[in-house]
């Protein structure tokens, strides 16, 4: 026995809470892509511009270079910002998706 019912998905579209939950993510996901873009291209105009500063050891003698704490930091600006966006997600979206899942069933 079928117990589903067809989604109305043009109802749930016009709900403001709906709106609401797409503007939140929308504006998050934007927000979070501009600030990736902005760390990388930073590091993109160091390569072009001012490879010196990436080449300088981080301390005399030392094999490793600011060029490579850069790498692993543009790296861990990754997750850290994956994790910012979960973390909001989790204390904030995931509630009004629930309230739109109850509507919809």
């Amino acid at each position: 026995m079928d117990t589903h019912r067809p989604l109305d998905l043009r109802a749930i579209a016009e709900r403001r809470d709906f709106r609401e939950l797409c503007a939140k993510r929308k504006r998050l996901g934007n927000s979070l892509a501009i600030a990736m873009a902005v760390i990388y291209f930073t590091f993109i105009g160091l390569v072009a511009f001012a490879p010196a500063v990436l080449a300088t050891p981080i301390a005399s003698g030392s094999a490793i270079s600011v060029g490579i704490i850069t790498g692993v930091g543009i790296m861990i600006s990754g997750f850290v910002l994956t994790a910012i966006y979960v973390a909001y997600a989790s204390a904030h979206l995931d509630a009004m998706v629930d309230a739109l899942k109850e509507f919809a069933l």
